[in-house]
């Protein structure tokens, strides 16, 4: 009688060990069946700020094309962020400041205001920039007033603390043409260009030749 309960105890054993083996083997063959949802991280809560399909350049008025360059001149004019490399980069004419800025503008930038910014950059403070209007000054046909907005953030990692909002003035002497420059309309070279990191405001007839600030707090 105990060999028989041996017997059946045994075979109950074996039978829980490949109820494991097989439960196992299931869990782990579940794994090739698993699946990503992938999702896109929206950078604002208005849908019109939000990641979509690139507009065609045809799409695009020769005005809101002015102004979104424009835009990004303000951006890369006043922008901070607390990366001193980054500044080094600036002044060194590696961006896309310096090739929508005629000398002048430029050595101006790095006299006035290039300072400012590799000290804000060095107390890992943190400025962005937004163009808010561009309307032609009044009795001018060369100069056009452009008002922008400054958010600057001075202590960092600390979001208890508002930004620092200020705004001021632009009068600029701008040098548009609708189209891509004529040095890359040739063989691709825009592809190729953009393949190596060029920013794509310079591909544009797009320039600043003169320009005067006027900051409001």
């Amino acid at each position: 009688m105990k060999k028989l309960m041996l017997f059946f105890c045994s075979l109950i054993l074996i039978a829980l060990m490949f109820g494991a083996l097989f439960l196992s083997g299931a869990i782990y063959e579940t794994s090739n069946k698993a699946t990503v949802e992938t999702y896109f991280f929206q950078p604002d809560d208005s849908f019109l700020r939000r990641q979509a399909t690139p507009k065609a350049l045809t799409d695009i008025s020769d005005d809101e094309l002015r102004d979104m360059l424009l835009s990004k001149y303000i951006t890369e004019y006043f922008y901070v962020t607390p990366d001193v490399e980054d500044v080094n980069r600036r002044t060194a004419g590696k961006s896309p400041l310096a090739r929508m800025s005629v000398v002048k503008v430029f050595e101006s930038w790095l006299e006035n205001v290039a300072p400012k910014i590799e000290e804000m950059a060095q107390k890992n403070m943190l400025r962005t920039a937004k163009l808010i209007s561009v309307t032609p000054q009044a009795g001018s046909d060369k100069y056009w007033r452009v008002e922008y907005e400054l958010k600057t953030w001075e202590r960092p990692n600390d979001l208890a603390i508002s930004p620092i909002v200020t705004r001021g003035e632009m009068y600029m002497q701008i040098v548009f043409k609708p189209g891509i420059r004529q040095e890359f309309r040739e063989h691709n070279k825009v592809a190729e260009y953009l393949e190596n990191g060029g920013d794509p405001a310079a591909l544009f007839m797009f320039g600043i030749t003169d320009l005067t600030t006027q900051d409001d707090e």
